[in-house]
């Protein structure tokens, strides 16, 4: 591909703003930075008790679920004859599913860490494996889920445009059935995914917006790893939380297959409602949390 010419990018239509590159100088902090850290360090204390034990009740929901989850995605491997690796639906399915599950423990070893945006990257990774998943399990999609198994070189793959197009098939084949029942169809998910997509990417892309989302420009600090704000991580650890959600409908969808019909809304769904019942009740945004801390 052809990177874009200068006369493509949005910027040529206007006048370029102009860089404002200039020797450094050194300094010290001043008296009103150093005030605003010493505020900050503060601040943090009377948040962390609060969003400790929040952050431990969502955590718990959500290990509970990833370890249900694991217990049937082993199972089969422990008492069924499938060919793990083997060239068929089945196999695809049981793959990323596993693959989803990896993914969502390793989030959570960031973000149990205190990990903040870095943790983003695996996001994405699990938001794109839930796209593909349900696509790997439809029947209709022979054509993807061939592709997923071929796996042929640099630029054969199942891309994120390609699970899209085959969610918008299933959404409209959806949509069909429920109008047949008369009932009203289900708002179009794609531009909500679409959104969630690009938030994830400006992480793993390193952009600009990704690298200061981890900076505290009026202390002049910047988190190196684990972030010194319970505010935030307590942000991430119940932006994890509904990633598990998503890691819980993408694979018991995926192995309704293996398990058959129902699998999905009588033993996944529960765990979901679980970790939805226990965000409502131990909240992790910065308005309850100040709020219950006292620093509104």
């Amino acid at each position: 591909m052809t990177p874009a010419s200068d006369a493509e990018t949005p910027e040529s239509a206007e006048e370029k703003r102009p860089l404002k590159d200039r020797p450094l100088r050194q300094r010290g902090l001043s008296n009103d930075v150093t005030a605003r850290r010493e505020a900050l360090e503060q601040d943090d204390h009377a948040n962390e008790q609060i969003v400790a034990t929040r952050a431990a009740a969502q955590r718990t929901a959500c290990r509970a679920a990833l370890d249900q989850l694991e217990l049937w995605h082993r199972a089969l491997a422990d008492e069924t004859d499938l060919d793990l690796l083997g060239f068929s639906r089945s196999s695809a399915v049981w793959l990323l599913s596993g693959r989803m599950l990896g993914l969502a423990e390793s989030l959570w070893i960031l973000v149990d860490a205190g990990v903040c945006n870095e943790a983003m990257v695996i996001g994405r990774s699990i938001h794109e494996a839930a796209r593909v998943l349900p696509s790997l399990r439809d029947v209709d999609e022979e054509d993807l889920v061939r592709v997923w198994l071929e796996d042929d070189g640099k630029y054969r793959y199942v891309r994120p445009k390609h699970a899209r197009d085959a969610q918008s098939r299933y959404e409209e084949k959806l949509g069909e059935a429920m109008e047949a029942k008369g009932i009203n169809r289900l708002r179009d998910s794609i531009p909500l995914l679409e959104d969630m997509y690009d938030k994830l990417s400006r992480s793993a892309h390193n952009r600009r917006s990704a690298c200061g989302d981890s900076v505290f420009e009026p202390a002049r600090v910047m988190a190196y790893g684990r972030h010194p704000s319970p505010i935030r991580r307590g942000a991430y650890v119940e932006w994890a939380a509904s990633m598990t959600v998503e890691v819980i409908l993408a694979v018991g969808e995926g192995l309704e297959l293996l398990y058959g019909y129902g699998f999905a809304v009588e033993k996944a769904a529960p765990y979901m409602q679980a970790i939805e019942a226990v965000r409502a009740a131990e909240p992790l945004d910065e308005e309850s949390v100040r709020r219950a801390a006292g620093t509104l």
